[in-house]
């Protein structure tokens, strides 16, 4: 558990309250230590990421556990529902880009182009795909 909590950036505290949640699942060891699932560090990163999105701990495991299902048919109201609150996300965050635009017009090309340094592979990759995304609903 320490070692998935220095990993992940997170408390031992932290591990162990998401474990009793259900969050996250692991088997003990003859020893009796916790071995937790290989993808442990990517839903922890991925709960972090929906608590500062302020969604509830509930909606959380809801989500997690609709991602890891195979067949999604008979969910659909909940897959429906995630993707409304993406959706709202996504409206946030473009409001969000409004207000900042003439800021960063404002600024000089040197400027600006330091700031478009700072925008991780990540995050250029994720804005691609919303886009991609939609286009292919338009289409």
């Amino acid at each position: 558990m320490g070692e998935l909590a220095e990993v992940a950036g997170v408390s031992k505290r932290t591990i162990d309250y998401y474990t009793q949640m259900n969050l996250l699942t692991y088997i003990r060891t003859d020893a009796n230590y916790r071995l937790y699932e290989a993808n442990s560090i990517q839903v922890l990163h991925l709960i972090e990421h929906y608590k500062k999105l302020n969604m509830p701990l509930s909606k959380v495991k809801e989500t997690l556990e609709l991602m890891q299902k195979k067949e999604c048919s008979q969910d659909i109201n909940k897959v429906e529902e995630h993707i409304e609150q993406v959706m709202n996300m996504i409206q946030h965050l473009q409001e969000e880009m409004n207000e900042i635009k003439p800021l960063i017009e404002r600024l000089n090309d040197g400027e600006r182009e330091a700031m478009m340094m700072k925008f991780s592979p990540q995050s250029v990759e994720l804005a691609q795909s919303i886009l991609a995304l939609f286009k292919e609903q338009l289409d």
